[in-house]
């Protein structure tokens, strides 16, 4: 095997040797993207103090990347202690990585479709850019270390690096137009990154020679230069992102060579409008999954980390920006300090949360704000801890950490609306989706006016991470997996659309535009009405409202209006369930008894279905009519006693937590106010009239032109306002010659 490698080696020197003599490097300025640096010409382009050989330039080279990279990789085996002891679960997945793609590939592998791996299976392009991604490569960089620097990883790293090399040259690899290009943006920067990581981890080991030292460079600079080339223009997404920052981090490490500073400054200008453009006014990822946003928050703080270690300028604004993304994801936190699911998230398929410690870790770090540090974990986390210092890690922990004090809030601009009761962990906590990218809406799901919930410390209310590779990555990233409404079972993402690659990623032809009506916050309760076009091409309209009575749950108002005859009119609701006994009351139990009633308040569904798929359950009602609407009570419960009592089928009436629910036939007397409508809510002063046409208040009889929700505020003292419920403006009148025209969520 030795043997065999040496005249490899050899013999690639010598063709090296026979290029430098042919080749000479007159005009070049820096490495061009077309073909790999020879031997002469990365000497010439190194700007730095060399003796001419390739082994003093790896010498040098191997001197400043101790000190310009994330760690010194003198310190590798000091610090992989720590890792060892630290993060011991972390050994099976990286032993489990290693050995899947050392049973996948050889070393001297293929890098273009169609080929066959080492099981004798077609390569999917899935999984080939995977491989263009080299992430189980790291993997194999960890097992080196655990396995006392077993220089088969090394030798098997090296080999691969020069396979791609040597299918460059020969034009035999994937490029973009098929759709999975190897060095296209994305796959070329997250392969930079693990590499120059590998590469840190194997300087330490004395079977990483000068030779494989000096092609790694090499590499670098060849897939630096495609990537300046492929990214003079800027272009929307996480995928020239990702690619840019790899630029950039090139562009430092590599700072000696002639033509690195401009490769810098385009990445940095590339990356100040991914920030400008792709980070919303509200702080959150324009794409508006939590996968992405956190994925970028990545990307950038590599770059700022890397730049501040060596001193390259950063722009002022790129701290405000930044912060302003850890502050958004505050506004979108539970109160366990997760994060709800929300579009394309992917690390955990079938998950009903996301975790946001590791990421806001690096948010306290950067800003040191007691807020932030509230939700960063209490320990360097594995995903982040070869990036930091030794001195930021010591620093975790003694960071002043304060509970935030907003509750319900919003990004109007990227479409969440968070209806919060507090920050204790059973609180209750819910998302409302009402936005679509306008310009890569590719990640969003089918879920538009869908909410995500929680209370009790249970999901109540789940939505769930995907995988782009799973067959039915399509069907979970629609609408009967998500908490909405839908007309005659046509969900909202139409029109799928798988992408060129064929890996499993796709996205929707059509999806519903939002428009947000209503948002008022108060401290006992919350509104929001909107609506979408999803199906105003059935000449259907939709809208929803949402009222959160905190302490009592959320009534959902699904009102659907047809211009040309019937049709069926569905909610969807995630969970398992069990009919109650009226096929329009519904209960889930979890293992510590607490739950969610879901209960139809107003017109009765015409029927109901449950159903699971991969272990997740939906509850779907049903009903028919040229109109309809569902006024939906979401009940909470903690435990057996605290559930919606039988009596109040027979009495219409019940008090819970503070509030009492009145179902009503005609006109009822309430003391300081009447009222037709069928449902009243009160409680703490004040009281929710839900399809009211008349209310005596104060000796004065308000009329409205039809069934409207109403909310009399502060009416126990005699200084009642109202507040209109309702998704569009509506006129009203009274007794005593008075009328106005009232806008939803204003107060008449």
């Amino acid at each position: 095997m030795f043997v065999k490698r040496f005249l490899i080696l050899t013999g690639l020197l010598a063709v090296s040797l026979s290029i430098c003599e042919s080749v000479q490097p007159a005009g070049l300025n820096q490495a061009p993207p077309d073909r790999l640096l020879t031997d002469q010409e990365l000497l010439a382009l190194y700007e730095g103090k060399a003796d001419g050989s390739l082994e003093e330039l790896a010498g040098k080279l191997r001197a400043e990347f101790a000190e310009r990279y994330y760690f010194d990789w003198r310190n590798v085996d000091e610090r992989f202690g720590y890792y060892k002891k630290h993060f011991g679960s972390k050994y099976s997945s990286h032993k489990m990585n290693a050995e899947i793609h050392q049973g996948l590939y050889p070393a001297d592998t293929q890098w273009k479709l169609p080929f066959r791996n080492l099981k004798g299976a077609e390569v999917t392009a899935y999984e080939l850019r995977h491989l263009a991604r080299s992430h189980k490569v790291l993997d194999m960089a960890f097992m080196h270390l655990y396995e006392d620097r077993n220089p088969e990883y090394v030798r098997y790293f090296s080999d691969q690096m020069r396979s791609l090399n040597r299918a460059f040259e020969a034009g035999e690899y994937e490029d973009d137009e098929g759709g999975n290009g190897v060095y296209e943006s994305f796959r070329a920067g997250y392969r930079v990154m693990n590499w120059l990581q590998v590469h840190g981890f194997y300087l330490g080991s004395g079977d990483y020679g000068w030779q494989d030292q000096v092609e790694l460079i090499r590499t670098m600079l060849h897939t630096g230069a495609i990537l300046h080339e492929k990214n003079q223009k800027f272009r929307y997404g996480n995928h020239q992102t990702r690619g840019v920052a790899a630029l950039a981090m090139i562009a430092i490490l590599l700072q000696d060579f002639a033509g690195t500073e401009t490769w810098y400054e385009k990445a940095m200008e590339i990356l100040g409008q991914h920030l400008e453009k792709e980070v919303n006014a509200d702080g959150f990822q324009f794409e508006r999954s939590v996968h992405y946003h956190i994925g970028d928050i990545y990307n950038f703080f590599r770059v700022m980390q890397l730049a501040q270690i060596n001193d390259f300028p950063v722009p002022n604004d790129w701290r405000d920006k930044l912060e302003g993304m850890f502050d958004a994801a505050i506004t979108l936190a539970r109160p366990d300090r997760r994060l709800p699911v929300l579009q394309d998230d992917t690390d955990q398929p079938w998950a009903e949360y996301n975790e946001m410690g590791d990421f806001m870790l690096l948010g306290s770090i950067l800003f040191d704000d007691p807020e932030i540090n509230y939700f960063a974990s209490n320990s360097v986390a594995d995903s982040v801890y070869w990036w930091l210092r030794a001195e930021q890690i010591e620093g975790i922990g003694r960071e002043k950490r304060s509970k935030p004090q907003r509750l319900s809030g919003e990004l109007p601009i990227t479409g969440y609306y968070v209806m919060r009761e507090g920050w204790d962990k059973g609180d209750a906590h819910l998302v409302i989706s009402a936005g679509l990218s306008e310009h890569k809406p590719d990640h969003q799901h089918g879920d538009m006016l869908g909410i995500v919930a929680r209370a009790n410390r249970q999901d109540i209310l789940p939505n769930y991470q995907v995988r782009y590779s799973l067959p039915d990555y399509e069907y979970f990233k629609n609408s009967l997996v998500k908490n909405v409404a839908i007309v005659d079972g046509i969900p909202h993402g139409r029109g799928w659309k798988g992408n060129k690659g064929g890996s499993g990623f796709g996205k929707w032809e059509k999806l519903p535009q939002p428009r947000v009506i209503a948002w008022v916050k108060q401290d006992d309760w919350d509104f929001f009405a909107g609506s979408h076009d999803g199906y105003a091409d059935l000449g259907v309209a939709y809208y929803r409202k949402v009222l959160f009575i905190k302490g009592l749950g959320w009534i959902v108002r699904d009102l659907f209006e047809s211009s040309n005859g019937e049709h069926d009119f569905q909610q969807v609701w995630q969970g398992h369930y069990s009919d109650e006994g009226s096929g329009n009351h519904h209960r889930s139990a979890f293992a510590d008894g607490s739950g969610l009633e879901i209960l139809q308040l107003g017109d009765q569904a015409g029927s109901w279905s449950t159903g699971s798929r991969r272990g997740k359950g939906k509850l779907v009602y049903s009903m028919s009519g040229e109109s309809g609407s569902y006024t939906t009570l979401l009940y909470p419960f903690k435990g057996f006693s605290s559930r919606i009592p039988d009596s109040f089928f027979e009495e219409g009436r019940v008090a819970l937590n503070g509030w009492t629910i009145h179902r009503q036939a005609g006109t009822a007397d309430f003391g300081a106010f009447s009222t037709d409508a069928p449902l009243v809510v009160e409680g703490n002063g004040g009281a929710f009239l839900l399809g009211a046409s008349r209310v005596l208040l104060n000796g004065k009889t308000f009329r409205f032109p039809g069934a409207c929700d109403l909310y009399l505020e502060d009416w126990l003292d005699g200084s009642a306002r109202i507040i209109s419920l309702e998704h569009e403006s509506m006129d009203w009148t009274s007794d005593t010659g008075d009328k106005g025209r009232v806008a939803p969520g204003e107060v008449l």
